[in-house]
């Protein structure tokens, strides 16, 4: 019997690949940071990627927008980031809305739109012209104080859509 579970196992392993990279592969070495944003603050919740996040906890999700009154109005960050050449760097950012009715325990989260702002952040895109001009230099200063080498090593026109002009204006 062992033998046959020998065979078996060799089989499997031969037709049924589970995970594969190809060097073309935009997610091949990409690593993705959620960050939530509200009222000018920001911080880092990588929970928020899974829907777990201690502001989705105990709310339940509706299907559309118009079933709830929300009261809380949140930005969800999705960033992404590649190692280079000089070392790891931010590639790209993308930004989706997160609605809460905290009386009704009830929220609004378009997960489609959340999948595609992750797919253009790993693409390398930059699109943070959702957020306000206090919610950009929030999370431009969180990605500052989170990893100072990453920042650095991020191209300077990359770092100008993340929002270090507005940086530089405090």
């Amino acid at each position: 019997m062992p033998r046959f579970n020998r065979e078996i196992k060799e089989q499997l392993r031969q037709t049924l690949p589970l995970a594969f990279a190809r060097p073309e592969d935009p997610l091949l070495g990409a690593t993705m940071v959620g960050i939530l944003v509200k009222d000018g603050q920001a911080r880092v919740d990588d929970a928020v990627l899974h829907g777990r996040s201690d502001v989705e906890r105990g709310i339940r999700f509706a299907a559309d927008a118009a079933s709830l009154v929300p009261d809380e109005r949140w930005s969800v960050v999705f960033v992404a980031m590649k190692k280079g050449p000089e070392g790891l760097s931010y590639h790209g950012a993308s930004a989706a809305p997160l609605w809460i009715d905290r009386g009704a325990r009830r929220g609004y989260r378009d997960i489609a739109r959340s999948v595609n702002c992750m797919s253009d952040a790993i693409a390398g895109l930059v699109e943070l012209r959702e957020l306000g001009e206090g919610d950009r230099r929030a999370v431009a200063a969180v990605l500052r104080e989170r990893g100072r080498d990453v920042w650095e090593h991020t191209p300077p026109a990359r770092r100008r859509l993340l929002g270090e002009d507005l940086l530089r204006a405090e």
